[in-house]
């Protein structure tokens, strides 16, 4: 299983990460174009339009695994630990059914395309290419909050905010959700310096 979320994560940060590269430079080629020499790039907007839709749906996954949704989390944060807990198995759950009912009907949108044979104006790129990263986007979400649900209904000794952050039961949580996750990015952050800073001593 860490095998597989590993080849996932790394996949997820691939596309993530060339996405929004692509989308930069595009970008800055159609200023330039507009204000040097007075033409636009007629595909650099459809281009950008089906990056945004990539990004949007294949980060899901990514950024529910790094606690990184909006939340309003303030009933969350007046209970205790072991209600913490409750509430995670409900929202887990609830998370799960709903990714997976909205990646049907992404789907079933997808094929509609297909069946229609839509394509782009400029590039003439089957639609269905760029709409099956909704469907997916939502299968690798729904993964991740049933990954969630199955880490907290294992392990009772910690509650399980995401499937990186967990939190042992016995250590009340004294801040708000969103304060505890920048915590533990900075955490992390600290420990990746540190892994750095010992990788260039021990090469000298």
């Amino acid at each position: 299983m860490k095998v597989f979320d590993k080849i996932i994560s790394k996949i997820e940060e691939f596309v993530l990460a060339y996405s929004v590269i692509v989308m930069a430079i595009l970008l800055i080629i159609s200023v330039i174009m507009r204000t040097v020499f007075n033409k636009s790039l007629t595909f650099s907007e459809e281009i950008g339009q089906s990056l945004l839709i990539i990004v949007s749906f294949f980060g899901i996954s990514y950024t529910a695994k790094k606690g990184r949704h909006i939340t309003m989390s303030i009933f969350f944060d007046m209970v205790n630990n072991k209600k913490k807990k409750i509430m995670m198995y409900v929202i887990s759950l609830v998370s799960t059914a709903m990714m997976i009912y909205i990646a049907y009907l992404a789907a079933q949108y997808a094929m509609s395309t297909y069946d229609l044979g839509r394509v782009t104006p400029a590039l003439r790129i089957p639609i269905y290419l760029i709409y099956v990263f909704v469907p997916v986007g939502m299968i690798f979400g729904a993964f991740e909050y049933l990954r969630t649900l199955m880490l907290n209904l294992k392990y009772k000794d910690y509650l399980y905010l995401t499937t990186e952050i967990r939190v042992p039961m016995d250590e009340e949580i004294k801040v708000d959700l969103n304060s505890l996750i920048e915590m533990v990015d900075d955490t992390v952050a600290e420990k990746a310096d540190e892994v750095e800073y010992e990788g260039i001593r021990g090469d000298n």
